[in-house]
């Protein structure tokens, strides 16, 4: 009798585990999506209008980019909860300097993320020292908090309306110009598929070809064109939408093009071993910290031209849990070594549209925070569930 087959022998439902682990990750979180908007739109239609998708754009940029920087940290197998506090540090130096001293507003964004990375490339040393980096940036957390109190102006407000820094939030790119960008990200995208397949098969006649390279790059051409055009359908592309677009990109080119990106995941899957194998365990932290800084100094400015200001409450109420549950909701794993840079957008693509959908039916906070919880825990019992690879639980 022949042998049975390695997939044969696997449990559907370790296979299941296995896939959700890998390619298929993201599949349950767009589904989720999907389930979130066509609720939405059937209690009000108004909801994926032109108007409220950019609206929608527009107010889960600031917790992409802070996700962004928590995946970093969550694939090295560490966290943080400092960096919303951070955010609003980094943004008020700014404003300071640029609005209140006459500095150029260069200069001042210059100065608020020195200030983001000198304080994140601490905390990391502190953290490789050997503390937990949960205690570290809780405590950085209440730190930054007085901090901000220190920075702030007597009036303990800087506001930002009229001035360059304004502009950050409210310029935006002619449609045109938004276009020939974006034609430009896909035929790179398009080539690099292209390219993949050469290197692989040696050929580009091969059947795979379809698979590989036409169908992604239909989709994907599809994708992009389209969102380029709902978001330039008044006035043109937001800048914040083309800033956040460009760190994701660059960020997923370093994490999965380069050596860097490749050492990342290995210290998040087993540090030992990455050590024993010669990875640089603790510069790799130090690394994926500085990018985290880089991300909070980058989204304070941001938020800060949005609300025209920074103030006491600048990076504080519900901005810090937001960013981690779309980290950890759009795939990354709070074990580490697995996720996508990608997690960023799409988890915070499903906290704001859920936060979005209750604010555009006059509904009160508490379902906002019930269906945000509710959302974090069930994505960690995925995550949960993928790590151990299986659905049942340990017996002890």
């Amino acid at each position: 009798m022949a042998e049975s087959t390695p997939a044969a022998q696997t449990p559907l439902t370790a296979r299941i585990t296995e896939a959700l682990g890998g390619p298929f990750r993201s599949i349950p979180v767009l589904l989720t999506l999907v389930v979130i908007w066509v609720l939405f739109y059937s209690q009000n239609s108004a909801y994926l209008s032109f108007g409220n998708i950019t609206n929608l754009t527009l107010q889960i940029v600031t917790t992409a980019i802070l996700a962004l920087g928590i995946v970093f940290v969550l694939l090295v197998g560490e966290i943080d909860l400092s960096v919303a506090a951070l955010s609003g540090v980094c943004a008020t130096v700014a404003a300071n300097l640029s609005v209140n001293m006459g500095w150029p507003l260069a200069a001042g964004i210059a100065a608020g993320v020195v200030v983001g990375l000198v304080v994140v490339f601490v905390e990391a040393q502190i953290v490789i020292f050997g503390v937990p980096s949960l205690i570290v940036t809780l405590g950085g957390m209440v730190i930054l908090q007085g901090v901000l109190l220190v920075v702030l102006p007597p009036e303990f407000t800087v506001s930002v309306g009229g001035t360059t820094y304004a502009k950050i939030a409210s310029s935006r790119v002619p449609a045109g110009a938004s276009f020939a960008l974006a034609f430009v990200g896909w035929a790179i995208y398009c080539y690099s598929r292209l390219r993949n397949q050469r290197d692989r098969r040696g050929s580009v006649t091969s059947p795979a070809l379809t698979t590989s390279v036409i169908l992604p790059a239909v989709v994907s051409g599809v994708a992009i064109f389209g969102i380029v055009a709902v978001l330039s359908h008044h006035d043109g592309l937001p800048l914040p939408v083309l800033i956040l677009t460009a760190m994701l990109l660059a960020a997923s080119y370093a994490t999965t093009r380069t050596r860097y990106g490749a050492h990342l995941y290995a210290v998040g899957g087993n540090r030992e071993a990455a050590q024993r194998a010669g990875i640089p365990v603790s510069r790799m932290i130090i690394y994926s910290f500085l990018v985290l800084g880089l991300c909070g100094a980058v989204a304070g400015m941001v938020d800060a031209s949005r609300l025209l200001g920074v103030s006491v409450s600048s990076g504080s109420g519900p901005l810090m849990l937001n960013a981690i549950a779309a980290a950890v909701v759009g795939g990354t794993s709070l074990f580490g070594g697995r996720g996508t840079v990608w997690a960023a957008l799409i988890g915070a693509l499903v906290i704001g549209s859920i936060n979005n959908g209750v604010q555009l039916l006059g509904l009160s906070t508490e379902v906002q925070n019930f269906a945000t919880g509710a959302v974090l825990i069930l994505a960690v019992a995925i995550d949960v569930v993928i790590t151990r690879g299986s659905i049942r639980p340990n017996r002890r």
